[in-house]
Protein backbone atom coordinates (compact mmCIF):
# COMPACT_ATOMS: atom_id res chain seq x y z
CA UNK A 1 0.00 0.00 0.00
CA UNK A 2 2.89 2.43 0.97
CA UNK A 3 4.31 1.59 -2.42
CA UNK A 4 0.89 2.32 -4.45
CA UNK A 5 0.74 5.52 -2.42
CA UNK A 6 4.34 6.42 -3.06
CA UNK A 7 3.79 5.71 -7.04
CA UNK A 8 1.00 7.79 -7.16
CA UNK A 9 2.62 11.08 -5.31
CA UNK A 10 5.19 10.27 -8.09
CA UNK A 11 3.39 10.35 -11.17
CA UNK A 12 1.40 13.14 -9.60
CA UNK A 13 4.58 15.76 -9.38
CA UNK A 14 6.11 14.30 -12.56
CA UNK A 15 2.70 13.83 -15.22
CA UNK A 16 1.65 17.47 -13.77
CA UNK A 17 3.19 20.71 -15.67
CA UNK A 18 1.72 22.98 -13.05
CA UNK A 19 3.69 20.49 -10.24
CA UNK A 20 6.74 21.06 -11.57
CA UNK A 21 6.19 25.00 -12.70
CA UNK A 22 7.66 27.83 -11.13
CA UNK A 23 5.42 30.45 -11.08
CA UNK A 24 6.91 33.64 -12.77
CA UNK A 25 5.22 37.05 -13.22
CA UNK A 26 6.12 39.82 -16.23
CA UNK A 27 4.50 43.04 -16.70
CA UNK A 28 3.65 44.92 -19.32
CA UNK A 29 2.20 48.22 -19.96
CA UNK A 30 -0.37 47.33 -22.95
CA UNK A 31 -1.44 44.48 -25.13
CA UNK A 32 0.55 45.94 -27.99
CA UNK A 33 2.21 44.56 -30.69
CA UNK A 34 5.80 45.66 -29.34
CA UNK A 35 5.20 43.07 -26.77
CA UNK A 36 3.86 40.42 -29.26
CA UNK A 37 7.02 37.71 -28.61
CA UNK A 38 6.23 37.43 -25.00
CA UNK A 39 2.45 36.56 -25.96
CA UNK A 40 4.14 34.20 -28.42
CA UNK A 41 6.09 32.31 -26.17
CA UNK A 42 2.53 31.75 -24.18
CA UNK A 43 0.78 30.92 -26.49
CA UNK A 44 3.84 28.42 -27.83
CA UNK A 45 4.38 27.04 -24.18
CA UNK A 46 7.62 28.30 -24.49
CA UNK A 47 7.49 29.28 -20.85
CA UNK A 48 6.11 25.63 -19.55
CA UNK A 49 9.17 24.55 -21.66
CA UNK A 50 11.52 26.54 -19.25
CA UNK A 51 9.67 24.84 -16.27
CA UNK A 52 7.69 28.27 -15.58
CA UNK A 53 3.89 28.98 -14.75
CA UNK A 54 3.93 32.28 -16.95
CA UNK A 55 1.27 34.90 -15.75
CA UNK A 56 1.29 37.96 -18.10
CA UNK A 57 -0.10 41.39 -16.08
CA UNK A 58 -0.59 44.80 -17.66
CA UNK A 59 0.53 47.06 -15.42
CA UNK A 60 -0.24 50.70 -17.55
CA UNK A 61 1.84 53.10 -14.93
CA UNK A 62 5.51 52.58 -15.43
CA UNK A 63 5.95 53.76 -11.84
CA UNK A 64 3.42 51.35 -10.54
CA UNK A 65 5.35 48.47 -12.56
CA UNK A 66 8.75 49.36 -10.89
CA UNK A 67 7.20 49.31 -7.26
CA UNK A 68 6.11 45.63 -7.99
CA UNK A 69 9.60 44.38 -9.75
CA UNK A 70 11.71 46.08 -7.08
CA UNK A 71 8.84 44.89 -4.15
CA UNK A 72 9.19 41.28 -5.90
CA UNK A 73 5.09 41.32 -6.89
CA UNK A 74 6.53 40.68 -10.01
CA UNK A 75 9.48 39.04 -11.41
CA UNK A 76 9.95 40.88 -14.85
CA UNK A 77 9.04 44.10 -17.03
CA UNK A 78 9.02 43.65 -20.28
CA UNK A 79 9.58 47.43 -21.15
CA UNK A 80 12.74 48.99 -21.51
CA UNK A 81 12.34 52.91 -21.58
CA UNK A 82 9.76 53.69 -18.59
CA UNK A 83 12.05 52.59 -16.04
CA UNK A 84 14.79 54.42 -17.17
CA UNK A 85 14.31 57.33 -14.68
CA UNK A 86 14.22 55.19 -11.60
CA UNK A 87 17.71 53.39 -13.24
CA UNK A 88 18.98 56.88 -12.72
CA UNK A 89 17.94 57.37 -9.89
CA UNK A 90 19.98 54.48 -8.43
CA UNK A 91 16.88 51.66 -8.73
CA UNK A 92 18.77 48.56 -9.69
CA UNK A 93 16.76 47.22 -12.46
CA UNK A 94 19.45 45.18 -15.40
CA UNK A 95 17.99 44.98 -19.17
CA UNK A 96 18.73 41.36 -19.87
CA UNK A 97 17.38 40.72 -23.47
CA UNK A 98 15.23 42.54 -26.14
CA UNK A 99 11.98 41.83 -28.15
CA UNK A 100 11.62 44.63 -30.64
CA UNK A 101 14.67 46.23 -31.45
CA UNK A 102 12.92 49.16 -33.73
CA UNK A 103 10.16 51.68 -32.15
CA UNK A 104 6.49 50.33 -33.44
CA UNK A 105 4.79 53.85 -34.27
CA UNK A 106 4.29 55.37 -37.80
CA UNK A 107 3.70 58.72 -38.44
CA UNK A 108 0.09 59.24 -39.79
CA UNK A 109 -1.53 62.92 -41.15
CA UNK A 110 -4.15 64.39 -42.91
CA UNK A 111 -3.95 63.91 -46.66
CA UNK A 112 -2.90 67.45 -47.23
CA UNK A 113 0.63 66.47 -45.83
CA UNK A 114 2.68 65.36 -48.14
CA UNK A 115 6.40 65.47 -46.31
CA UNK A 116 7.67 65.93 -43.29
CA UNK A 117 8.81 69.22 -43.72
CA UNK A 118 5.09 69.99 -44.08
CA UNK A 119 4.66 69.48 -40.33
CA UNK A 120 6.36 72.86 -39.89
CA UNK A 121 4.14 75.38 -38.13
CA UNK A 122 1.67 72.87 -37.68
CA UNK A 123 0.02 71.55 -34.68
CA UNK A 124 0.70 68.03 -33.95
CA UNK A 125 -1.06 65.24 -31.57
CA UNK A 126 1.18 63.81 -29.12
CA UNK A 127 0.99 62.75 -25.45
CA UNK A 128 3.09 64.90 -22.82
CA UNK A 129 5.68 62.77 -21.46
CA UNK A 130 5.64 59.45 -22.90
CA UNK A 131 6.65 58.00 -25.93
CA UNK A 132 4.69 59.76 -28.98
CA UNK A 133 6.37 63.20 -27.25
CA UNK A 134 10.25 62.00 -27.69
CA UNK A 135 9.30 60.25 -30.86
CA UNK A 136 7.94 62.99 -32.58
CA UNK A 137 10.78 65.18 -31.40
CA UNK A 138 13.47 62.91 -32.62
CA UNK A 139 11.58 62.44 -36.26
CA UNK A 140 11.57 66.68 -36.22
CA UNK A 141 14.94 66.84 -35.09
CA UNK A 142 16.39 64.31 -38.02
CA UNK A 143 14.23 66.66 -41.01
CA UNK A 144 15.71 70.09 -39.64
CA UNK A 145 12.70 71.27 -38.07
CA UNK A 146 13.27 72.89 -34.82
CA UNK A 147 11.36 70.82 -32.08
CA UNK A 148 10.65 73.27 -29.84
CA UNK A 149 10.08 76.65 -31.97
CA UNK A 150 8.69 75.23 -35.49
CA UNK A 151 6.07 73.35 -34.20
CA UNK A 152 2.92 73.32 -31.61
CA UNK A 153 2.10 70.39 -29.62
CA UNK A 154 -1.28 69.46 -28.68
CA UNK A 155 -2.05 66.97 -25.56
CA UNK A 156 -3.87 64.11 -26.81
CA UNK A 157 -3.32 60.73 -24.78
CA UNK A 158 -4.25 57.61 -26.79
CA UNK A 159 -4.66 56.35 -30.04
CA UNK A 160 -8.06 56.78 -31.03
CA UNK A 161 -8.81 60.44 -29.53
CA UNK A 162 -5.57 61.40 -31.69
CA UNK A 163 -7.71 60.15 -35.19
CA UNK A 164 -10.29 62.13 -34.27
CA UNK A 165 -8.53 65.22 -33.82
CA UNK A 166 -6.79 64.42 -36.90
CA UNK A 167 -10.06 63.92 -38.88
CA UNK A 168 -11.61 67.18 -36.93
CA UNK A 169 -8.43 69.31 -37.93
CA UNK A 170 -7.53 69.75 -34.59
CA UNK A 171 -3.78 68.90 -35.40
CA UNK A 172 -2.72 67.54 -38.66
CA UNK A 173 -0.36 64.92 -37.60
CA UNK A 174 0.03 61.76 -35.08
CA UNK A 175 2.51 58.83 -34.08
CA UNK A 176 -0.21 55.67 -33.94
CA UNK A 177 1.41 51.99 -32.79
CA UNK A 178 -0.79 49.05 -34.49
CA UNK A 179 -3.08 48.78 -35.25
CA UNK A 180 -4.52 52.24 -34.87
CA UNK A 181 -2.41 52.82 -37.94
CA UNK A 182 -4.28 50.69 -39.75
CA UNK A 183 -7.44 52.08 -38.45
CA UNK A 184 -6.24 55.49 -39.39
CA UNK A 185 -5.47 55.02 -42.82
CA UNK A 186 -8.72 53.15 -43.15
CA UNK A 187 -10.37 55.88 -42.07
CA UNK A 188 -8.86 58.53 -44.91
CA UNK A 189 -5.73 59.33 -42.99
CA UNK A 190 -2.32 58.96 -44.27
CA UNK A 191 0.96 57.05 -42.75
CA UNK A 192 3.85 59.16 -43.95
CA UNK A 193 6.44 56.37 -43.03
CA UNK A 194 7.02 54.00 -40.19
CA UNK A 195 9.14 54.81 -37.54
CA UNK A 196 10.98 51.72 -37.87
CA UNK A 197 12.24 52.48 -41.22
CA UNK A 198 13.83 55.86 -39.38
CA UNK A 199 15.57 54.78 -36.44
CA UNK A 200 16.85 51.03 -36.76
CA UNK A 201 18.08 50.84 -33.77
CA UNK A 202 16.37 51.62 -30.84
CA UNK A 203 15.66 49.34 -27.93
CA UNK A 204 12.00 49.32 -27.71
CA UNK A 205 10.36 46.77 -25.86
CA UNK A 206 12.64 43.76 -23.49
CA UNK A 207 12.67 41.54 -20.52
CA UNK A 208 14.51 43.22 -17.34
CA UNK A 209 14.22 42.32 -13.80
CA UNK A 210 16.03 43.60 -10.70
CA UNK A 211 19.81 43.15 -10.08
CA UNK A 212 18.75 41.31 -6.99
CA UNK A 213 17.03 38.58 -8.96
CA UNK A 214 19.43 37.95 -11.53
CA UNK A 215 22.78 37.64 -8.53
CA UNK A 216 20.56 35.29 -6.58
CA UNK A 217 18.75 33.53 -9.04
CA UNK A 218 20.45 33.44 -12.21
CA UNK A 219 19.22 30.19 -13.99
CA UNK A 220 15.82 32.31 -13.24
CA UNK A 221 16.71 34.25 -15.25
CA UNK A 222 18.29 32.70 -17.75
CA UNK A 223 15.00 30.03 -18.25
CA UNK A 224 12.95 33.45 -18.84
CA UNK A 225 15.35 35.05 -21.46
CA UNK A 226 15.09 31.44 -23.39
CA UNK A 227 11.50 32.01 -23.45
CA UNK A 228 11.70 35.34 -24.53
CA UNK A 229 14.55 34.81 -27.24
CA UNK A 230 12.62 31.54 -28.54
CA UNK A 231 9.47 33.60 -28.91
CA UNK A 232 11.36 36.51 -30.33
CA UNK A 233 12.48 33.98 -33.33
CA UNK A 234 9.36 31.98 -33.38
CA UNK A 235 7.83 35.67 -34.26
CA UNK A 236 10.23 36.34 -36.99
CA UNK A 237 10.54 33.08 -38.37
CA UNK A 238 6.04 32.21 -38.25
CA UNK A 239 4.13 34.70 -39.90
CA UNK A 240 1.01 32.88 -39.43
CA UNK A 241 1.58 31.69 -35.88
CA UNK A 242 2.38 35.26 -34.71
CA UNK A 243 -0.99 36.22 -36.97
CA UNK A 244 -2.75 33.99 -34.82
CA UNK A 245 -1.54 35.57 -31.76
CA UNK A 246 -2.33 39.14 -32.51
CA UNK A 247 -5.54 38.11 -33.80
CA UNK A 248 -6.38 36.24 -30.27
CA UNK A 249 -3.98 38.00 -27.75
CA UNK A 250 -4.30 41.54 -29.01
CA UNK A 251 -7.96 41.30 -29.83
CA UNK A 252 -6.54 42.49 -33.96
CA UNK A 253 -8.61 41.97 -37.00
CA UNK A 254 -6.59 39.72 -39.21
CA UNK A 255 -6.24 42.56 -41.65
CA UNK A 256 -4.63 44.92 -39.08
CA UNK A 257 -2.81 41.87 -37.66
CA UNK A 258 -0.94 41.00 -41.42
CA UNK A 259 -0.18 45.15 -41.40
CA UNK A 260 1.34 45.30 -38.19
CA UNK A 261 3.32 42.41 -38.31
CA UNK A 262 4.62 43.51 -41.83
CA UNK A 263 5.87 47.06 -40.03
CA UNK A 264 8.10 45.09 -37.39
CA UNK A 265 8.97 41.79 -38.48
CA UNK A 266 12.84 43.57 -39.18
CA UNK A 267 12.87 44.31 -35.63
CA UNK A 268 12.37 41.51 -34.70
CA UNK A 269 15.71 40.79 -32.65
CA UNK A 270 16.44 39.43 -29.13
CA UNK A 271 20.27 41.18 -28.26
CA UNK A 272 20.07 44.78 -27.58
CA UNK A 273 22.49 46.96 -28.52
CA UNK A 274 24.66 49.64 -26.22
CA UNK A 275 23.35 52.12 -29.18
CA UNK A 276 20.09 50.90 -29.08
CA UNK A 277 19.42 51.62 -25.86
CA UNK A 278 20.66 54.88 -25.32
CA UNK A 279 18.59 56.00 -27.80
CA UNK A 280 15.91 54.84 -26.23
CA UNK A 281 17.47 56.50 -22.84
CA UNK A 282 17.48 59.66 -24.94
CA UNK A 283 13.53 59.60 -25.93
CA UNK A 284 12.94 59.13 -22.36
CA UNK A 285 15.44 62.29 -21.44
CA UNK A 286 13.26 64.02 -24.03
CA UNK A 287 9.90 63.69 -22.88
CA UNK A 288 10.72 64.30 -19.63
CA UNK A 289 13.08 66.95 -19.82
CA UNK A 290 15.71 66.01 -18.68
CA UNK A 291 19.01 64.19 -19.52
CA UNK A 292 20.29 60.37 -18.53
CA UNK A 293 22.09 60.06 -15.74
CA UNK A 294 23.74 56.18 -16.25
CA UNK A 295 25.75 54.74 -19.29
CA UNK A 296 23.65 51.71 -20.86
CA UNK A 297 26.12 49.67 -19.87
CA UNK A 298 25.67 50.02 -16.18
CA UNK A 299 22.25 47.93 -16.53
CA UNK A 300 22.62 45.93 -19.07
CA UNK A 301 23.68 42.17 -18.50
CA UNK A 302 23.48 40.46 -21.85
CA UNK A 303 25.34 36.99 -20.91
CA UNK A 304 22.13 35.02 -20.61
CA UNK A 305 20.77 36.15 -23.92
CA UNK A 306 24.11 35.82 -26.01
CA UNK A 307 24.50 32.02 -24.38
CA UNK A 308 20.75 31.13 -25.03
CA UNK A 309 21.14 32.55 -28.78
CA UNK A 310 24.68 30.02 -28.97
CA UNK A 311 22.85 27.61 -27.81
CA UNK A 312 20.15 27.55 -30.16
CA UNK A 313 22.13 28.15 -32.67
CA UNK A 314 20.63 31.55 -33.62
CA UNK A 315 22.24 34.13 -36.06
Amino acid sequence: MRQVVIALVSCTILCSGKALAEPVRAAYPSANVQFLPAFVSLEKDFYKREGLDAELISVRSAVTAVQALVGNQIHFIFSVGPQMPAIWEGTDIILLAQQVGRPTFSLVVRPEIQKVSDLKGKKLGVSFGGSTSAGMKALLELNKINPDKDVEYVNIPGNTPKIAAMKQGIVVAGLLAPPADYIAVQSGLKRLLSLADVFKDTSFTGLAATGKTVRENPQFAKRMVRAIVRGVYHTRDNPEDAIQVMMKHLRMEREAAVDAYQLIRESLNPIPTEKGVELMAQWQAIALNTKPKRKPSEYMDLRFVNEVVAELGQK
